[in-house]
């Protein structure tokens, strides 16, 4: 099972092995499943759409066949106090993160995006911590975003710099009960995120 985001809706990609929900869609083509996306970014729903394709193969690679996939990689970034940095951008709270370059390694876009977002001079990276997915249209043009996610560290205590020219306006540390807030003003593949924690 895979979720894949559009705007705040959620998708469910179920495999012919996942147990059927009573409201699962099947979906016999590339077409119908544009159209359904397309429906999702102007419409709010508030139940998860679940998805069943035709074929019997792994969900997610049907569902990637369907569009231009951008691959980006990002940081759930903490300081010895616990806190986790976020930016702010769109009116919305989020992780630094961004895309990966040609021939660039994923760990190595991940670090680069934190440091280049927020204005840390070094971060020190951890393990893969998750993968999320989400479609954006982009020139008229239906996309998904792939983004890998990594936990890393950082004594840093010198003044942060968002990334005016991305339209980030804020970087700050958030403990505990500001991250709670925060999400309530963020993405739900964000919040994700932090429900996964041990």
């Amino acid at each position: 099972m895979y979720e894949v985001f559009v705007n705040e809706n959620r998708i469910v990609l179920l495999s012919h092995s996942c147990e059927q929900h009573e409201k699962t869609k099947q979906i016999d083509s590339k077409k119908a499943l544009r159209e359904l996306v397309s429906s999702l970014l102007v419409k709010q729903k508030k139940n998860p759409v679940y998805l069943r394709f035709s074929e019997g193969k792994d969900p997610l690679t049907l569902f990637k066949k369907s569009f231009k996939e951008v691959i980006a990689a990002g940081g759930l970034v903490r300081n010895k106090n616990h806190e986790v940095l976020f930016i702010y951008r769109n009116n919305k709270w989020d992780l630094p993160k961004g895309k990966v370059e040609k021939n660039e390694q994923l760990e190595d876009a991940a670090v680069r995006e934190v440091c280049e977002e927020t204005g840390l001079p070094d971060v020190i990276l951890g393990p893969q911590r998750a993968i999320t997915y989400h479609i954006f249209r982009r020139r008229g043009e239906l996309r998904l975003k792939t983004t890998f996610w990594f936990e890393m560290r950082s004594d840093f205590k010198g003044e942060l710099e968002p990334q005016l020219d991305e339209g980030i306006t804020e970087v700050v540390w958030l403990g505990d009960a500001e991250q709670r807030v925060a999400l309530r003003h963020s993405y739900k593949n964000i919040v994700g995120l932090f429900n996964d924690q041990d």
